[in-house]
């Protein structure tokens, strides 16, 4: 067994190693090495950028049993991600994996100490569980992650091996994510009722495809994102402010006709007026619309109740649940 940084000759065991570990995953895309050097080895954003150092990967021959990324956030990162915190850089542990026939040999210990060792300096070591980092989910902006939620990988609620090996290290899941999906193809044609209830309370449905919006601002201000990326944004507005907003995009990669919700928020003040449920009716209207056959989202239900209820009334049901760190 061999344990060591990543170097590019590893690329094509990599990708083998990926495509037989997760294919039973939700929503798998199967990884091919363009996809891998592309989301992965040749990432890099205005905060972070992917270092060879920070893959460790384990071998047995000319195949790969092991890895774990880990990855180091600068203290401005920090700030825009925590509001309070105060100063140093965060280490966080981005993907950590053994292959089954491999494990309880000491593999993963092994595997997560030569991690942390990378991370030692850093004032806080977290698991990225909202997948915060630029390699594993889609904080840049809404397209497919490679499996998992609408938003990333993540940790089967149900694996109690991967959950009992984090809590001898100390980690407990934060919240319980809950991945919801409705069938799209028995709702009734869009008729413009949303539009209709929102511009009685006094608002604007907008739609919107070749920017992002930021809520809160002006219809004109623009979240930086990744370029070239296909979604659609539906936005309500009053005052000439968004006050209400919700993402979708084609998760194509996955299946023809899906669709994922990436973002879905309305301003604090107007909260409980049913601007949320009225956006959401447009959304999926727009969904059908273009040949959507489904759709799905993660909720986080102690986070957010009211979200996850507004899901389920609209006729969401739960596929899956996930374990946030």
């Amino acid at each position: 067994m061999k344990v060591g940084p990543w170097t590019p000759s590893l690329l094509p065991s990599m990708v083998r190693f990926w495509n037989r570990s997760f294919a039973s995953r939700r929503n798998f895309i199967p990884m091919t090495e363009r996809s891998f050097r592309e989301r992965v080895l040749s990432k890099e954003t205005t905060h972070e950028k992917f270092d060879p150092t920070c893959l460790l990967v384990a071998r047995e021959g000319k195949e790969i049993v092991g890895f774990i990324h880990v990855g180091i956030r600068p203290e401005q990162l920090c700030r825009v991600l925590d509001p309070e915190w105060r100063r140093g850089t965060q280490g966080y542990v981005a993907f950590l994996y053994v292959d089954p026939e491999r494990r309880k040999k000491g593999l993963g210990t092994d595997l997560w100490h030569r991690g942390l060792e990378r991370l030692r300096g850093t004032r806080q070591v977290v698991l990225d569980g909202q997948c915060f980092n630029p390699f594993y989910g889609n904080s840049e902006g809404p397209f497919t992650p490679m499996w998992g939620t609408p938003e990333g990988v993540s940790i089967d609620w149900n694996d109690s091996a991967t959950k009992k090996f984090l809590a001898r290290k100390g980690f407990a899941p934060r919240f319980k994510g809950v991945q919801l999906s409705i069938d799209l193809a028995p709702l009734a044609t869009p008729d413009g009722k949303p539009a209709k209830a929102l511009a009685r309370q006094g608002y604007e449905l907008k739609t919107i495809r070749d920017y992002y919006p930021e809520i809160g601002h002006g219809l004109q201000e623009r979240r930086p994102i990744l370029p070239g990326l296909s979604y659609e944004v539906v936005v309500a507005v009053h005052r000439k402010k968004v006050v209400g907003l919700i993402s979708t995009y084609p998760m194509s990669a996955v299946r023809s006709g899906l669709y994922g919700i990436y973002e879905a928020v309305v301003v604090e003040s107007l909260r409980g007026r049913a601007l949320g449920k009225r956006l959401l009716e447009a959304a999926v209207g727009r969904m059908k619309e273009q040949g959507g056959t489904h759709c799905e989202v993660l909720t986080l239900p102690e986070l957010s109740p009211a979200a996850h209820k507004l899901y389920l009334g609209a006729g969401f049901v739960p596929v899956q649940n996930w374990a946030i760190y």
